[in-house]
């Protein structure tokens, strides 16, 4: 569907395919009706469009990038593309999802950076993320740790910063 989309042509067939069943649960299966429901409508609302905007830019895609490296060692770089998938969509729609992508920003954690970075490509990021947690290591205190989602960078160039 979202190359239905992207390209401005959509089969017969995959127009009049049903989505199937609707489950809130299920983000997918609302994306594809979102999509669908895009391409059966003559005159789009502007709701409808950015919706679809969002799915086609920046949901598909990070579904995909997840679907091909699921690993939880990938969670924060899987973070990282949603916010930089998301910088190409309007200033009003970054205010509505902004929040939502850091409320939900458990992978951006300290602790799983350290671990992204452990078993990143780059040697200089994996030597880093070793240095990092050697230096924590010698001043940790004892006890309970809070689990806090830290505050993400919007602006940041890697998932590292």
């Amino acid at each position: 569907m979202c190359e239905a989309v992207s390209s401005g042509s959509c089969p017969q067939d995959l127009c009049h395919r049903s989505p199937g069943k609707m489950a809130h649960s299920r983000w997918l299966t609302t994306a594809n009706r979102i999509l669908r429901l895009y391409v059966a409508t003559p005159n789009p609302s502007p709701e409808l469009i950015i919706l679809t905007e969002y799915v086609v830019k920046v949901y598909a895609p990070v579904w995909f990038y997840i679907k091909k490296d699921s690993s939880f060692k990938q969670g924060p770089t899987h973070v990282y593309k949603l916010i930089e998938l998301s910088r190409c969509l309007s200033s009003d729609v970054k205010q509505i999802i902004d929040p939502v992508i850091q409320r939900n920003a458990f992978f951006a954690h300290p602790e799983n950076l350290l671990l992204a970075m452990l078993f990143d490509n780059r040697p200089h990021i994996r030597e880093l993320g070793l240095r990092r947690i050697i230096a924590t290591r010698k001043n940790s205190k004892p006890g309970i740790r809070m689990f806090k989602v830290p505050k993400l960078n919007f602006e940041a160039h890697d998932y590292i910063y």
